[in-house]
């Protein structure tokens, strides 16, 4: 089983060696690694490795995530040309429980990117009430973050309202359907709120996520993001308005 992960780290101190370490000890043959500085004071580093024995999907998330200091927002597997293939059984994204923290919904997040609007929903329902919308925008922020960085990182970055309409917009659209136009966007079928009677918190994950993507763009000095309407219960139709 091949696979291509990047992880956040808490800290510069936290460096490539002490991610690729326990990875090593975990019994991961190392393809390619590379450390790039985070936005975050952090560092962001990108592994790609092969495992050996019998590892499946779920022990890869849970080595992943259990590396200290390090928080996992992307994972591609490639099972194929590998005597490790994933069995079809385990191929899925891993089961989401109670106890979903945001450590394990974004590792959820990466494996099963861009179906991750029950992972979303669920991670959502874990929240009291009083702290739900914030941490429902921290975590659409490193998931945008993080697809940005993946996606969109390579060439000369563009400039607003440029890359709303040249990245942004294609990105929402992995899991949406996108209508743009100037510094509006609107998710004419939104999943995180499509089962909302009248709670729109879904809508938080992507002010998050929109906030996460353009700050990653060198080319965009200052972002502000707002939730101009919610379709939780109507027309399903969300809509965002960028500065």
């Amino acid at each position: 089983m091949k696979f291509s992960c990047s992880l956040e780290t808490s800290s510069e101190r936290i460096r490539l060696v002490n991610v690729i370490s326990p990875l090593i000890k975990a019994g991961y043959q190392l393809v390619t690694q590379r450390q790039e500085p985070s936005e975050n004071g952090g560092n962001i580093i990108h592994v790609v490795a092969k495992s050996q024995g019998s590892k499946t999907q779920e022990d890869l998330i849970d080595d992943l995530s259990s590396i200290e200091g390090c928080t996992l927002f992307q994972l591609e597997i490639d099972g194929e040309g590998s005597a490790d293939t994933i069995p079809s059984a385990v191929a899925s994204a891993p089961p989401v429980t109670q106890d979903l923290d945001q450590k394990n919904a974004l590792a959820a997040i990466g494996a099963q990117y861009p179906d991750i609007a029950d992972i979303v929903r669920h991670y959502e329902a874990s929240l009291p009430h009083e702290s739900r919308a914030k941490a429902m925008h921290e975590l659409g922020r490193k998931v945008g973050s993080g697809i940005y960085k993946r996606d969109y990182s390579l060439g000369s970055p563009l400039k607003m309202p440029t890359t709303i309409n040249r990245e942004l917009v294609p990105a929402l659209k992995s899991f949406s359907k996108v209508k743009a136009k100037n510094n509006l966007v609107a998710l004419t079928k939104c999943p995180f709120c499509k089962l909302s009677d009248s709670n729109h918190s879904g809508c938080h994950f992507v002010v998050g996520y929109i906030d996460g993507f353009l700050s990653s763009n060198p080319a965009v000095d200052r972002v502000r993001v707002e939730e101009s309407s919610c379709g939780a219960g109507t027309t399903n139709i969300c809509e965002f308005i960028i500065w």
